[in-house]
C-alpha cells in the first residue's frame, strides 16, 4: 500500500482514503492561495491568517485520521467541517452570495464517500440551509450582509435546492455503480 494510505486490501477503502487526502490537500492549498491573493491585493487581515492556520491543522488531523484507517470517521469530519464553514458564511452574507453554491462540495464528498443516501441527506441539509437563510432574511430574523431581495426566496432558494439534489443524485448513482463494479471485479479476481 502506498505511503500515506491505510493498510487495506479493499480497493474501495483505499480509494476513499485517497479522495479524503486529496480533498484535504486541495482545501489547504485553496485556503493558502486565498491568503496569498489577499496579501498581494492588500486586503489580508490577521484573523484570516489565524483562521487559515487553524483550518490547515484541522485538515491535517482529518488526513491523519483517514491514514490511520478510520476512513468513515474522516469522511464525516470533513463533511461536517465543510458544511459548518459554508453555513456560517451563508448565514453572514446571505443566499444572494456566490458562496451558497459551495455546499456542493460536501454533497459531492458525501455522495462519493458515503453513497447515494449520504449525498441526498447532505443535499437536503444544504437545501434546508438555503431556505432557512432566505426565509430568515425575509422575516428580518437574520441580518445578512447582502440585503434580502424577493428573488432570493422565489429563485435562489429553489434553484439551489434543485442543484444540490441533482448533484447528489448524479454523483451518488455514479458512485453506487462504480462501487458495485469494483466489488464485482474483486469477487472475480478472488475466484
Amino acid at each position: 500500500m502506498p505511503r500515506g494510505l491505510p493498510a487495506t486490501t479493499d480497493p474501495l477503502v483505499a480509494g476513499r482514503a485517497r479522495l479524503i487526502l486529496a480533498t484535504c490537500a486541495g482545501l489547504t492549498l485553496a485556503a493558502w492561495s486565498l491568503v496569498l491573493t489577499w496579501l498581494i491585493s492588500g486586503d489580508l487581515e490577521g484573523e484570516t491568517v489565524v483562521s487559515t492556520v487553524i483550518l490547515s491543522v484541522i485538515l491535517l488531523g482529518v488526513a491523519v485520521v483517514s491514514r490511520s484507517g478510520r476512513v468513515t470517521l474522516a469522511t464525516w469530519l470533513l463533511i461536517v467541517l465543510q458544511a459548518l464553514a459554508i453555513m456560517s458564511d451563508v448565514a453572514y452574507y446571505g443566499i444572494g452570495a456566490p458562496g451558497s453554491f459551495l455546499f456542493v462540495l460536501p454533497i459531492i464528498l458525501a455522495a462519493c464517500l458515503l453513497g447515494l443516501a449520504g449525498g441526498v441527506i447532505v443535499a437536503i441539509i444544504g437545501a434546508l440551509m438555503a431556505w432557512g437563510v432566505a426565509i430568515g432574511a425575509m422575516q428580518g430574523w437574520l441580518a445578512v450582509a447582502i440585503p434580502f431581495q424577493m428573488d432570493h426566496l422565489t429563485f435562489n432558494a429553489p434553484l439551489i435546492s434543485i442543484i444540490f439534489l441533482l448533484v447528489a443524485l448524479i454523483v451518488g448513482w455514479w458512485s453506487r455503480y462504480l462501487s458495485t463494479l469494483i466489488k464485482h471485479a474483486k469477487a472475480i479476481s478472488t475466484e
